[in-house]
């Protein structure tokens, strides 16, 4: 639940005006925040959101240290402005012209297209054995997808390609749909670059 809070401040020329008003007549009374008007330059920067103000004007004697926050200020405020100017005139300098060229061809070619997955295994069917290769291959201490280690397993020399083709993530289930020219294409239009 939002909680608001109205502070209502009453000027002397509002209580002249209520005072020579009727009794009934009601006029609403000036809402301002509820934060007191700065009255001087310290008060100001206290309040201020500009980085490094409340360290320059602060109430008292001026000091070494306001000194050296007023040099930092400026010299970064004028790095500021050279930079920003350096950069407008460097834009103005250059004529920028926009040249919009379009051809309308009847036939397009079918654009060479990469469907590549990160993960160049599917997880869901890697057997034991595939996972006890793969961990040897990546010097990784081999593990089961259970995370054991196998025990006095024996598991057979590994076939890489057959491990590729088995557990590679293969372009029907990737490819949900496809359009092109407004015709539809399938798996079928595809090759397997290797």
């Amino acid at each position: 639940m939002p909680i608001e809070f109205v502070c209502k401040i009453k000027f002397a020329e509002e209580d002249e005006k209520q005072k020579n008003k009727q009794d009934g007549d009601k006029e609403s009374l000036i809402e301002e925040s509820c934060t007191p008007p700065v009255k001087d330059l310290a008060g100001f920067a206290n309040s201020s959101s500009l980085h490094g103000i409340n360290h320059i004007f602060v109430s008292g004697r001026l000091g070494i240290r306001q000194t050296l926050w007023a040099l930092a200020f400026l010299t970064s405020l004028a790095l500021f402005l050279y930079q920003a100017a350096k950069c407008a005139i460097s834009y103005l300098e250059h004529p920028h012209v926009t040249s919009l060229n379009e051809e309308a061809t009847p036939e397009m070619v079918f654009p060479a297209v990469t469907i590549c997955n990160i993960n160049r295994f599917r997880f869901s069917a890697l057997t034991d054995a595939d996972i006890y290769h793969l961990a040897n291959l990546t010097g990784l201490p081999p593990k089961n997808k259970d995370g054991h280690k196998p025990h006095d397993l024996m598991y057979p020399a590994p076939d890489m390609q057959d491990i590729f083709n088995r557990t590679g993530h293969q372009l029907e289930e990737m490819l949900k749909s496809c359009n092109f020219s407004g015709q539809n294409c399938s798996v079928e239009d595809f090759s397997v670059v290797s």
